[in-house]
């Protein structure tokens, strides 16, 4: 399992930064069409834990990203969990 803290995503650079660095990507992604066609063919098992968080730090774009992870799950079954801390305790 991949973890991320959606406290790290300050903005959209990071956001990308931080994706790559972790996940496994046949290439460089940055950009919500590239994120969505990449989690949809590999094997990924991705979990944001804070995710309101996006919300705040990337704003419009946040709601964005968070459609995309749906939208995965959604379409491909991808594996991507959305969690608040207060929902793990």
């Amino acid at each position: 399992m991949i973890r991320f803290d959606a406290n790290d995503f300050k903005d959209r650079e990071t956001f990308y930064k931080l994706l790559n660095e972790k996940c496994i990507f046949d290439y460089y992604v940055e950009n919500l069409d590239a994120l969505y066609d990449e989690l949809v063919v590999k094997d990924n098992d991705i979990e944001i834990i804070n995710f309101h968080m996006i919300f705040e730090n990337l704003g419009e774009y946040g709601q964005r990203v968070i459609q995309v992870f749906v939208d995965s799950v959604k379409d491909y079954d991808s594996k991507v969990s959305l969690i608040n801390w207060y929902d793990i305790y």
